[in-house]
């Protein structure tokens, strides 16, 4: 069976993915989660060229950038799916393509036998990141699932507002953390600083 980045490569058509994929990792500071953002601008740039649209340079970035980034507005990120969308972009189905940080690393070990180990550094903020991201993407999903019944007149909600949030529970007090809070803390349970 093969591993997601050999299938969005062979559907997007990726070429030389696996060589351009180890020359950045190997010749630049491009560390795996840079390597996933670049792989999911690919994969953004090739759905935007076969759905017509002429790329302009940076262009898909941005675009990647309005999708997946937390901080982007509500607003502003609904008006870059629209106009995907009405470019003819299947957002919803970019968006489950795009490959996650484990994802990128998995296939660089295991499949073209680079060590990764070196990239590894404990790093909150970055793991947060990763977090917000896919909070965005499950929050993507959910406004497109809505967006679609609303069309087919399955759904009668006004304007709906998705908030996603993701709960942890400690092991040892079972107080419930939310995890981006957690994080953007002092990532230590309560019951740790009383014992």
């Amino acid at each position: 069976m093969t591993c997601k980045v050999d299938r969005v490569r062979d559907k997007y058509d990726l070429y030389n993915l696996d060589a351009r994929l180890e020359h950045r990792y190997r010749s630049t500071d491009e560390g795996v989660r840079q390597l996933e953002d670049w792989i999911n601008c690919q994969i953004l740039e090739r759905a935007m060229e076969k759905a017509g649209m002429t790329v302009l340079d940076g262009e898909e970035r941005n675009y990647y950038r309005l999708l997946t980034n937390d901080e982007v507005l509500d607003s502003a990120r609904r008006e870059a799916r629209g106009e995907l969308r009405d470019a003819s972009v299947d957002v919803d189905e970019v968006e489950s393509n795009f490959v996650s940080y484990q994802t990128v690393r998995k296939h660089l070990n295991e499949c073209l036998d680079i060590d990764t180990s070196r990239d590894y550094n404990p790093d909150p903020g970055a793991d947060l990141q990763q977090i917000k991201k896919m909070r965005q993407r499950v929050t993507n999903v959910i406004e497109g699932s809505l967006a679609r019944l609303s069309r087919e007149d399955v759904a009668h909600i006004e304007d709906p507002s998705v908030t996603v949030s993701f709960k942890i529970r400690c092991g040892n007090c079972r107080r419930r953390h939310d995890i981006i809070e957690f994080l953007s803390g002092n990532a230590t349970c309560t019951c740790q600083s009383e014992a």
